[in-house]
């Protein structure tokens, strides 16, 4: 589907002589899953070696998309010859005597997963993520691509933020291929909905089977979270931006580009109220990104390697700040009342309470080792591995908290945010360090953020969360303190086998392992029921005993229960200064 502000002629674009790369995308056999890639080079090279991405941005895991890649061939375009070449590693692939004129092809397996980091194909719609499914010539990302679509006798609208021609609606441009790896494709046969926010035009794609009646109360309250976000950073950097959002599968995630977002939810629970709720929170997340990441970033994330890690110490911002303002945005857009926000601030907060992980792992260490820890989870990462995401929102809370408290002309993040726009993205055209980060904050603020929180960072240390919140005069209430067993189970055909253990520092280790079968706890027929009937009597310290069955062998385990509160949360206190009054009303009522 066309668009005015978007237009642009392929002859405007300029490309190179010396080397002209032209994609030709069409489906190969839409029900065996397979997208078919053409690419005409023309070149005054005799021998050039091309690559396949093994991971994506954002998604911080090797990923080897070479894997569904099958039947690449390489043909002289003016004689139909063959032209030979090998492969050098496991994602790159050597031409040599190459005519001026050559075509590579091959196809793309695209139903693995069902994920915003993976190609689709199926009969309703198809995903096209540009990491996994296009060629570069190695050192030269910097060259211009065209990317055609042959798909009208399956999909009649393809979408995607990448620049198309004023010619062809299935005709695409790309100034290079950071900008092309960064601009997913989504083929479908749904029409779309527009609004505008800021100077920016909003098109939103909904795929699934929802009526247009949705599809308008979300154009609409997009509406209301990008204008807050606008507003906030007072800048709006595109003027086209493209929201999709999958509602065809059962499943939950999304990834930020520079000019879109993709978005999977799950299409049975749009119609709760709490649920929909979630839904805005994923998309004012991936929407927030186009600042923080996508421009605002630290140093480490861009250029890219599109071969190894990028590693950097950052994510606390660019995901864990994100994670903070996502329900942030929420509320101050009238979509959570004042308890709703807490009640989501202290969900995360007791998510970091809920294991011994915050001993074990510190903030820069979660978003060094997120390739190697984070994104290739197994059964004891929740026992060991600190989420980016959820200490980074709680360190980004208690960062403003401080700064609304210490900063004499109330500067928070945000002003830090505006500040850092202006002075790394748009003058400088590069990332920040952490160093730079900190120095911006106190030019800002006038606070000196680094002394106060750096060792929260860099050491595997908890966040004194109630202090700071005690800055807004908000308080723990912790009740009814009752025993918990420090497993959980799954049940399969009658029977309870442990799925997950909790470690706890106050009780130690005890005999247990994960897929161990129980048969009996204290004495009694393991199921379901005995095991809750135990949950609800036990006592923080009480011993119970247990009949396991572990690879064939009978054993016995004598376990004894931690402690937890049964009530807990935070409220506003309303028996509090006036000054802690005054700094929660403008905590609540401006947005910092």
């Amino acid at each position: 589907m066309a668009k005015e502000e978007q237009e642009k002629t392929v002859s405007e674009a300029g490309q190179s002589n010396a080397l002209k790369l032209d994609f030709e995308v069409s489906i190969f056999d839409l029900y065996k899953h397979y997208f078919q890639v053409r690419l005409s080079v023309q070149t005054d090279q005799s021998e050039m070696t091309f690559c396949l991405p093994s991971w994506t941005p954002g998604s911080y895991m090797i990923r080897d998309y070479a894997t569904h890649l099958h039947k690449l061939d390489v043909k002289n375009l003016k004689t139909g010859e063959s032209i030979s070449w090998e492969m050098v590693d496991l994602h790159r692939w050597r031409l040599k005597n190459l005519p001026a004129e050559f075509e590579i092809s091959y196809i793309i397996y695209a139903f693995e997963d069902f994920t915003v980091r993976t190609n689709y194909l199926e009969t309703e719609f198809g995903f096209i993520n540009p990491p996994a499914l296009f060629l570069y010539p190695e050192g030269k990302l910097e060259t211009p691509a065209t990317v055609r679509f042959q798909v009208s006798q399956f999909f009649p609208f393809v979408y995607s933020s990448l620049t198309r021609s004023g010619e062809d609606s299935h005709l695409f441009f790309a100034e290079n291929f950071d900008e092309l790896f960064d601009s997913p494709f989504h083929l479908s046969k749904q029409n779309s909905v527009f609004f505008t926010a800021g100077t920016t035009k909003h098109e939103l794609l909904v795929e699934g089977d929802v009526n247009f009646d949705f599809k308008t109360k979300l154009a609409l309250d997009l509406k209301r979270i990008t204008e807050t976000q606008i507003e906030w950073m007072m800048d709006s950097p595109n003027p086209y931006y493209l929201f999709v959002l999958n509602l065809s599968l059962p499943a939950y995630g999304g990834l930020e580009h520079r000019a879109s977002s993709i978005n999977y939810f799950n299409p049975d629970l749009i119609s709760d109220e709490e649920e929909y709720k979630r839904l805005l929170e994923l998309l004012s997340h991936e929407y927030f990104h186009l600042w923080n990441i996508k421009r605002i970033r630290p140093i480490a994330l861009g250029p890219f390697d599109y071969q190894k890690p990028n590693l950097t110490r950052e994510l606390w911002i660019a995901e864990g700040f994100t994670s903070f303002y996502d329900v942030y945005f929420l509320y101050h857009s009238g979509f959570l009342t004042k308890e709703e926000y807490l009640a989501k601030l202290q969900s995360d907060v007791f998510a970091l309470e809920d294991n011994e992980a915050d001993s074990w792992m510190s903030l820069e260490e979660s978003s060094f080792t997120a390739w190697t820890k984070y994104y290739k989870r197994n059964g004891n990462s929740h026992n060991i591995t600190v989420s980016y995401y959820t200490k980074g929102g709680v360190i980004a809370l208690c960062m403003n908290l401080f700064l609304l408290k210490e900063s004499k002309e109330r500067k928070t993040i945000r002003h830090v945010f505006q500040q850092l726009n202006e002075v790394f993205v748009k003058t400088k055209g590069r990332g920040f360090t952490k160093q730079e980060f900190f120095e911006t904050v106190k030019d800002v603020t006038g606070v000196d953020l680094k002394t106060e929180f750096n060792e929260y960072l860099e050491n595997p240390k908890p966040i004194p969360v109630d202090y700071y919140l005690d800055i807004i005069g908000i308080q723990r209430i912790q009740t009814d303190q009752a025993g918990e067993t420090g497993f959980k189970t799954k049940e399969k055909n009658g029977n309870l086998y442990v799925q997950k253990l909790l470690h706890n520092t106050e009780t130690g280790s005890f005999d247990l392992m994960l897929d161990d079968e129980i048969l009996a706890i204290n004495g009694k027929r393991a199921t379901t029921n005995t095991l809750q009937k135990l949950e609800k009597s036990l006592h923080p310290g009480e011993k119970f005993h247990l009949i396991l069955s572990r690879a064939g062998k009978i054993r016995e385990s004598m376990i004894t229960a931690s402690g937890y509160f049964k009530t807990r949360k935070f409220v506003i206190a309303e028996d509090t200064s006036d000054d802690r009054k005054e700094l929660r009303d403008f905590f609540l009522r401006n947005i910092v």
